[in-house]
């Protein structure tokens, strides 16, 4: 009911008693809205943990700086089968911080442990952190958080190296504070960012989506991100310092290990194929996917060409994508994009 019929009921002549009822309802709405931060996690922390001992007490202190900004929020961490020190690490971190949410399973990899816990989620949004990274402790944009009901928020990232550098790491994002509407229109002409802890997922629109990861897979950013894209009512970027990924030399990411990359190649392509089927049911969601679909072909073949995999190898990825429409690499206008299609199509 707004104000106006609120006073259409109850006619006021006075000017005193109408400063006083408005001064009233100005208190309650306060009330309301602080007794919403009380009562319901804004965020929803998630930090899947596979062997993370000797770093996952920083990342975790990186987390609970956040409790001085002023908004309740919600930490799970999902141990993923660890065998090294993991779990009493974070038993020992919950005599201190007795709400740390702890789920155990057994090692069924990072895509089911984020999985969980999604299921554990109790927070408006969702964010995913990676054990070894870190928080900057960034005051967050509560109003835009609280009063907006944006599906996917993303922030600004920052990388630190070895030697313990932090740069900017800028990719793909929008203005700040555009919204985009439907989420998918970002996508247009856009290399993605897929990683899942670049963004706050609105944990309503995930579930109404029936949003999960897929199983037993590398890259389910990959497709996670896309997919939540596609389907979106909104996206906006906020102006917000707020990650830090840490590289280092045993990440997934990095691997030497070649049964690993294999793996991680055929399923770059498993979600090639997966988001290909996705387009092919929306002309215009295709136009929005295209510039993605492209540019995710090309990392693909740009991997399997530097780690110098052996030719049976090599033919059993482009079969898979010749077979999909993305070897060849589709025809584009970017000049790169085309001198790396006629570079592929002679030595591959």
């Amino acid at each position: 009911m707004t104000f106006k019929r609120l006073f259409s009921c109850f006619p006021l002549t006075n000017p005193l008693a109408s400063f006083l009822i408005l001064l009233f309802l100005h208190y309650l709405c306060i009330t309301i809205r602080m007794k919403r931060l009380i009562m319901e996690p804004l965020i929803s922390f998630i930090i899947p943990a596979y062997n993370a001992a000797p770093y996952l007490e920083e990342c975790l202190d990186s987390v609970y700086q956040q409790s001085a900004v002023g908004y309740y929020f919600e930490v799970i961490v999902v141990d993923d089968g660890s065998t090294d020190h993991t779990s009493s690490l974070l038993a020992s971190y919950q005599q201190t911080h007795r709400d740390l949410n702890v789920v155990s399973q057994e090692n069924l990899g990072l895509s089911r442990a984020r999985t969980v816990g999604l299921q554990h989620a109790e927070g408006k949004y969702i964010c995913f952190i990676d054990a070894d990274d870190h928080l900057t402790g960034a005051p967050l944009p509560l109003n835009d958080m609280l009063e907006k009901e944006v599906d996917i928020l993303s922030f600004n990232l920052f990388e630190v190296n070895e030697k313990g550098e932090c740069l900017p790491f800028r990719r793909y994002f929008s203005p700040y504070y555009q919204v985009f509407s439907p989420a998918r229109e970002f996508m247009r002409g856009r290399n993605l960012m897929p990683c899942v802890w670049a963004y706050f997922f609105r944990r309503a629109f995930l579930q109404e989506k029936h949003l999960t990861f897929m199983d037993g897979i590398y890259h389910e950013d990959e497709d996670f991100s896309v997919r939540a894209f596609a389907v979106a009512d909104s996206f906006m970027a906020l102006n917000l310092n707020w990650y830090e990924r840490v590289l280092r030399k045993e990440s997934i990411t990095t691997t030497t290990d070649v049964e690993k990359q294999k793996k991680k190649l055929r399923d770059m392509v498993t979600v090639l194929e997966g988001l290909e089927a996705l387009a092919q049911s929306d002309d215009e969601l295709r136009g929005c996917m295209q510039y993605k679909l492209d540019y995710l072909a090309v990392d693909t073949l740009r991997i399997l060409l530097r780690q110098k995999h052996k030719k049976v190898f090599r033919k059993e990825i482009v079969g898979r994508m010749r077979t999909i429409g993305y070897f060849p690499l589709r025809d584009h206008s970017e000049w790169k994009y085309t001198l790396f299609r006629y570079y592929t199509r002679m030595v591959l």
